[in-house]
């Protein structure tokens, strides 16, 4: 009988303990105006629960899944947010007031990496998350990033393959290259916002961060706002016109959520005459929540386009024209305008992600993703035929001495169109009239008709790309947290070139034309398959070259962190094996023993580092470093010598070392957030591979550099006072210094022999990286009034932007110049919007105006150009990019 009633009283204990839950509570108010919002969505990551702010903008959530969680917030017209949370059983954890930002275009399109063109609204939006180690609303990001995008700045100079970006789980950095390419999921606007960002090595808890930090894209369909957003932007940039619809059920009763969203990006012309944008974009995700433990999410999307692309040229021709946007690649045909230099993009993304709640104190999260598709460009080819750009040096003025000559040149640029730009008509009248027999080495023929002097050629990458990545994070005990994950990638890419185009053509003969001038007599030589020797492509057919570069890659992590009461401490280290090799499709006659089938396999064991943490002086003043030290293998494109041609690998290639640190001041007070960093990377032993005609070898050539040593150091301050409950000013400044500090070492190949035709020493030492402004500095001040509308003003200045030099020129002592230096430069920008609410609609309008002191003498990058002349050094002058003038983007959605 005792023992019974002992029972009794165990199990009734036990049941009012699991009866109490775990308890959050909070009021939620607008950042700017500070007063409560009411409605908003107050969920628990991985949970059905959630509740939802009453009209005092307070919300009570009760939970029985304890430890640290995740508490999510979301309202139409905000930028969502994430706030860590110590949750224990029976008990209250109260979070305070929490500030959500309302949505406009200044905040909204934060790219956290530099983009190569201008359409930076594909870019990622940056999400608040409690607790400065996995904090993503760094308020150096949040005041730079939008206002030095158009200059092409990288934070701390850093190139973007030092960065990744992961879609629920899936790592979509480019192997081949390293770089993420953001215009992969273009277009997706709404449904790629929920983010963790790190702009630096400190861990995300997402994989091991890389020396440039990561975006990791959350796409788990129930974190998305239920409803339906209707988008309409119209702009003067790359494109005129955008409309996107999402849909999001949220979590419903039956376990499941689905989230959708399409888009169509659309211009006849950009802001650089010539250009067209056509693009579409589709996302799909649905998931299951079985139970409290077990959630599986499925992932769809593509970006599929078609733009024209815009090209640099030298300042002379910029001058003549008297536009320095003019743009070579395009010309009239039948009266309308065609682009020959025309990117495309058709890679469907399939992820499938399972969160498992193993227990209180250890999730699981397991990705599987394939990736595949193509990508690719259109240019122009040309075989026994003068070259077709109109700004090839020899149609310039300053290729003539006679001043008569010069300037009848010039009065042609000026009043022909068919002279400074593309002559569509010229090659379809040069292929028509070209009329051949193509006879095989025994005479016989075996074509004829009117072969090719011009065609439009399709330069296509075939993905296929399986990963699998798993992450555990295990929670010790009240002090210590345990992050690790495990990785595979199996990755092909198909790479050939194709005939999009004859231009009136019967055929195109498929032969290197290098080869069979230096090779006349031995047919064998110019062959580009002699498995296929003597071969007559047409429209859609593959030739020229034609080859898979394989990767494989596995690796292991763990990052551990410990939180005293005053601080926090990690430590994290790595490793990852790495495969990749060539495996050629053609034989290519000057190589027959070394161009098909499989290169040599390039092996390489990688290591990372990592330790750091923070320590709070007081609960507004805190202190951060990171330490960072490891190697990776060398960018897979850079270590062959001439992939389109043959096997061979760059003679003294190695795995890329690297060693970082940074310290911070941080200083949060009710009315500054405030950020100071000091900074110091160096990235010894990368590798650089350049293909281009050389002047003095009359010949195409492959120039490899080996042993680049670089180094970046500077500071990072920004700050953000909020002068009033309405008024909020801001600034941020980057001062850096990114140099080359190595001499490499260079060989010089033809691409039609494998004999070396000289090697030696550039002489870079101590010269500036290109194409960043390594001084960059922003002012601005935004009003959020009471009802619901904001203006705000942004002024930038940069200086310290040097173009690309050409290695060529210093490999001897006598050139020992550095590179170009341009112009500093000051930008003003602005942006409003008002938002309103009606009957359970939600608008919002906004306009970013950028540029809107219309300079246009703002050079963002350029490059001298490889080929060089010693004796006539002006006749290959550099070439030069320039930020677009006045531009502006206007917005307008609808949520209900």
């Amino acid at each position: 009988m005792k023992q019974t009633l002992i029972f009794m009283l165990f199990v009734l204990f036990t049941t009012s303990l699991m009866a109490q839950k775990g308890t959050v509570t909070g009021v939620v108010k607008d950042a700017g105006t500070g007063l409560p919002i009411q409605g908003v969505t107050v969920r628990q990551d991985n949970t059905p629960l959630w509740c939802v702010t009453d009209n005092t903008g307070v919300f009570r959530l009760e939970t029985d899944i304890y430890g640290e969680t995740t508490v999510l917030f979301q309202f139409p017209g905000y930028n969502a947010m994430q706030v860590i949370a110590q949750v224990a059983q029976g008990k209250t954890v109260d979070l305070g007031e929490i500030s959500l930002n309302r949505v406009n275009q200044a905040s909204q399109d934060i790219p956290t990496i530099s983009l190569s063109d201008s359409d930076a609204e594909n870019a990622a939006e940056s999400q608040t998350i409690h607790g400065l180690l996995s904090s993503s609303s760094d308020v150096f990001v949040k005041a730079a990033a939008y206002t030095f995008g158009p200059a092409r700045f990288r934070i701390r100079g850093y190139e973007s393959n030092h960065t990744a970006v992961t879609i629920n789980g899936f790592v979509a950095n480019d192997l081949e290259f390293g770089s993420p390419y953001w215009s992969d999921w273009g277009g997706l606007n709404d449904v790629m916002r929920n983010s963790v960002i790190t702009n630096d090595s400190h861990p995300s808890g997402y994989m091991f961060d890389p020396l440039g930090g990561s975006t990791n894209i959350i796409t788990n369909a129930s974190e998305y706002r239920v409803g339906t957003k209707i988008t309409y932007s119209n702009s003067n940039r790359t494109y005129g016109n955008r409309a996107m619809v999402t849909h999001s059920t949220g979590l419903m009763e039956n376990g499941w959520a689905v989230t959708g969203s399409y888009s169509r990006r659309w211009s006849e012309e950009g802001y650089v005459k010539g250009t067209f944008y056509d693009a579409h974009a589709f996302f799909l995700a649905v998931e299951k929540r079985f139970n409290p433990h077990h959630t599986l999410n499925f992932t769809a999307l593509n970006s599929y386009y078609r733009r024209g692309q815009a090209g640099a040229s030298t300042q002379e021709v910029y001058d003549m024209m008297g536009d320095n946007y003019y743009n070579s690649n395009w010309g009239y045909q039948n009266g309308e305008v065609r682009n020959s230099r025309v990117k495309h993009n058709n890679k469907p993304l399939f992820t499938i992600s399972h969160n498992w709640t193993m227990t209180e104190t250890t999730k699981l999260v397991t990705t599987a993703g394939f990736w595949f598709g193509n990508d690719g460009g259109t240019a122009l080819n040309w075989q026994g035929a003068a070259d077709p750009r109109p700004d090839y040096y020899r149609y310039l003025p300053s290729y003539f001495t006679n001043e008569a000559d010069k300037e009848f040149i010039k009065n042609q640029w000026l009043s022909n169109p068919n002279v400074r730009q593309i002559n569509w008509d010229k090659f379809y009248t040069a292929n028509r009239q070209n009329w051949e027999q193509i006879k095989d080495a025994s005479g016989k023929v075996i074509a004829q008709g009117n072969r090719a002097k011009y065609i439009v050629e399709d330069r296509v990458n075939s993905l296929n790309q399986f990963q699998l990545n798993s992450v555990v994070k295990h929670k010790l005990n009240d002090r210590v947290n345990i992050n690790g994950g495990l990785s595979f990638n199996r990755y092909v890419n198909h790479v050939y070139n194709k005939i999009d185009d004859l231009l009136g053509a019967d055929f195109w003969y498929d032969i290197d034309q290098f080869a069979e001038r230096d090779f006349r007599d031995n047919p064998d030589a110019y062959q580009n398959d002699l498995r296929n020797p003597y071969r007559i492509v047409k429209k859609g057919d593959k030739y020229s070259h034609n080859y898979k570069m394989h990767h494989y890659d596995g690796g292991l992590w763990g990052v551990a962190d410990y939180r005293g009461n005053n601080y926090v401490v990690y430590a994290g280290a790595s490793y990852n094996y790495v495969t990749f090799w060539r495996e050629g499709l053609y034989q290519k006659g000057l190589f027959k023993d070394n161009s098909y089938g499989d290169s040599e396999k390039n092996d390489y064991h990688t290591y990372g580092l990592k330790a750091g943490g923070e320590y709070r002086i007081t609960g507004r003043h805190i202190v951060t470093a990171n330490l960072a030290q490891g190697n990776r293998a060398p960018i897979m494109r850079n270590t062959f010598l001439s992939p389109r041609t043959r096997n061979d690998i760059v003679d003294g290639v190695k795995a890329e070392t690297y060693y970082s640190a940074d310290l911070s001041y941080v200083v949060k007070l009710p009315s500054f957030n405030g950020r100071i960093t000091g900074y110091y990377t160096r990235v010894n032993d990368a590798t650089d591979v350049k293909s281009f005609y050389h002047e003095d070898h009359k010949n195409f050539v492959n120039y490899s550099l080996t042993g680049i040593d670089k180094e970046y150091k500077g500071f990072e301050v920004a700050g953000e006072y909020k002068i009033s409950a309405t008024l909020v000013a801001n600034t941020a400044v980057s001062l850096g210094r990114f140099l080359y500090k190595s001499e490499p070492h260079y060989i010089v190949t033809k691409d039609n022999s494998r004999g070396v035709l000289e090697q030696g020493t550039v002489y870079s030492k101590n010269f500036r990286l290109n194409g960043i402004p390594q001084t960059a500095a922003t002012v601005g001040i935004t009003y959020n009034a009471p009802q619901f509308w904001w203006i705000g003003l942004n002024g930038s200045y940069f200086d310290d932007i040097y173009i690309d030099f050409n290695p060529v020129k210093r490999s001897s002592a006598d050139f020992w110049s550095g590179p170009e230096k341009q112009k500093d430069a000051f930008t003003l920008d602005a942006f409003c919007g008002k938002s309103f609410r009606f009957k359970g609609y939600y608008l919002s309008l906004s306009a970013n105006l950028s540029n809107i002191t219309n300079n246009k003498d703002f050079v963002t990058g350029g490059y001298e150009q490889l080929r060089f002349d010693g004796e006539k050094e002006d006749l290959h002058k550099p070439k030069y990019f320039y930020s677009y003038g006045f531009n502006y983007f206007i917005n307008a959605s609808l949520s209900f």
